[in-house]
């Protein structure tokens, strides 16, 4: 189907690729030596201060890039425009993120949608990307083992207090999946991290050992310390 209907940019529209190599280029990757260790915000050889004052449920989260510019427009694209080829190129950068980590991963999960989103949508672009992410590095991937179990309004306007009131306790995992395992959550946005704690704190609460994120995109000011 490619060869006959060639794919465009996600971000500039140039024929030919989903992602084009000049705008894979222009992505800011995440300085992970000048992250912060658990959230992956910028600073150097400490906790942020959002760590230090809430510590999130999860025990690392890492992400590939700045939420902004060519990532930012791939990411809307895959998740607004029904674009769903598109997870198969950006899982690429996920794949290389997660070779990066030193992880032993018993479970690979999405961050699940409401099914009232879901069915507007069609599709959860996270699962999308986690299953990609699940069969390249030969790790189960189980989409039921977290649900979302209650409707909660959009995060988008929402400052970090707001966000974490709204996804507090909207979440659950089922014990029996999830009980003394290690799991991977998968979204493809970090913004103040709320939803992925939210998640973590269900999956621990159900018996997971330990809980890490992969996001594609994280929310950064580059010029914060």
């Amino acid at each position: 189907m490619d060869w006959l209907y060639p794919p465009s940019c996600a971000a500039c529209g140039k024929k030919g690729e989903r992602l084009c190599t000049s705008c894979q280029h222009q992505i800011i990757p995440i300085d992970h030596q000048q992250a912060c260790p658990l959230c992956d915000l910028p600073a150097v050889g400490h906790l942020c201060p959002d760590c230090q004052s809430q510590k999130p449920s999860f025990d690392l989260l890492r992400s590939y890039g700045v939420y902004e510019g060519a990532l930012r427009q791939s990411i809307h694209q895959l998740k607004y425009e029904n674009d769903l080829a598109l997870a198969d190129t950006l899982c690429h950068l996920l794949i290389s993120l997660y070779k990066q980590q030193n992880w032993t991963i018993d479970l690979i999960c999405p961050v699940p949608l409401s099914p009232q989103r879901l069915r507007e949508r069609g599709y959860n672009q996270s699962a999308l990307l986690a299953q990609l992410l699940a069969w390249a590095v030969s790790t189960p991937f189980n989409n039921k083992a977290l649900i979302r179990i209650r409707e909660t309004r959009s995060q988008v306007g929402l400052n970090a207090e707001q966000r974490r009131i709204n996804v507090k306790n909207a979440f659950a995992a089922r014990s029996k999946i999830v009980q003394h395992k290690a799991i991977l959550l998968v979204d493809d946005i970090a913004t103040t991290s709320a939803t992925l704690s939210a998640c973590a704190e269900a999956l621990k609460a159900a018996g997971a050992e330990k809980v890490y994120a992969l996001t594609l995109a994280r929310t950064v000011h580059l010029d914060s310390s």
